[in-house]
């Protein structure tokens, strides 16, 4: 009974985090922690959190994010160990829901970097039409910012309104290149600020450019078609013991902890973590393309 329970529980909880979810993605201002500003976002990490929070639309600061997260597992792992009477239990639980809000920050900001390079060769074939036109780079992106669809628009934008502060060309593009963690942008804002330094037909440049990212993209897609096994093997290597060991907690409370709680299991649960972690980094750099780089 308790199992039946505990399983009607975690249903409940997927589906109010699953509303939760959709109400932070459609709000329109994000939420941050103090009333002088999130202090998680002034740490190193803190940054790169809202960023990838950012580009994944959630409507919430680090601060604030690390807040719901940490409290959602609390509150899951104390529910668990209550109805189950296991401590074991509610921390596989706790974790559970940890990895969970991490998979998903991960692969919506993934799927934001996936569109925003699909764009970018018809966005630097753009650029090259407006420059062949006689309008200037600034004139040229402030136009992309309009015709062009998101998110490269809220990037365009973003450099538009950046260069009509006074900011110079060559600092905007390599923001834009320093805001995501792309080698295919990375090459491109390269290719642009080289043409410029040495001087030349930058439209045909940005042309030539179009056309060697829009190969680099066809060549990505195949290489993810080849390794989906491998991927979809390191996920299984991960996700199969943790899943497992849920299972047999939920069919008999207790045994983990009886298992887990001598010098022998402890050891043995070392061992099995260890050797997941170096499983899952070995599948992962086995099915990494190109330095696992976009």
């Amino acid at each position: 009974m308790s199992a039946v329970v505990a399983g009607a529980c975690a249903a409940g909880s997927a589906i109010c985090g699953t509303v939760a979810v959709q109400r932070l993605v459609a709000a329109p201002e994000r939420w941050t922690i103090g009333g002088g500003g999130d202090l998680v976002s002034r740490t190193a990490v803190g940054r790169r959190l809202a960023s990838k929070l950012e580009r994944a639309g959630i409507a919430l600061g680090p601060g604030a994010f690390l807040v719901v997260v940490l409290s959602a597992a609390a509150a899951a792992g104390t529910v668990v160990r209550w109805l189950l009477g296991t401590s074991a239990g509610g921390a596989l639980v706790a974790v559970a829901v940890i990895w969970g809000a991490a998979t998903v920050v991960t692969s919506a900001d993934r799927r934001f970097l996936d569109r925003l390079i699909a764009q970018l060769p018809a966005a630097s074939q753009q650029l090259a039409g407006g420059l062949g036109a006689g309008l200037s780079l600034a004139q040229t992106i402030d136009r992309a910012a309009r015709d062009t669809p998101a998110p490269i628009s809220d990037e365009f934008a973003r450099m538009s309104r950046e260069l009509s502060l006074g900011a110079r060309t060559g600092d905007v593009l390599e923001s834009f290149a320093a805001r995501h963690d792309s080698e295919t942008i990375r090459l491109m804002v390269s290719a642009i600020l080289i043409q410029r330094t040495v001087g030349g037909d930058l439209a045909a440049g940005l042309t030539r450019i179009a056309q060697q990212l829009d190969e680099r993209s066809r060549l990505a897609r195949e290489a993810r078609s080849v390794t989906a096994q491998a991927r979809m093997s390191a996920w299984l290597v991960a996700g199969v013991p943790a899943a497992g060991g849920i299972i047999v907690e939920l069919a008999s409370p207790g045994t983990l902890g009886r298992l887990l709680g001598a010098g022998f299991g402890r050891a043995l649960l070392v061992g099995t973590v260890t050797l997941e972690v170096v499983g899952v980094l070995l599948v992962r750099r086995i099915a990494r393309i190109d330095g696992g780089r976009r």
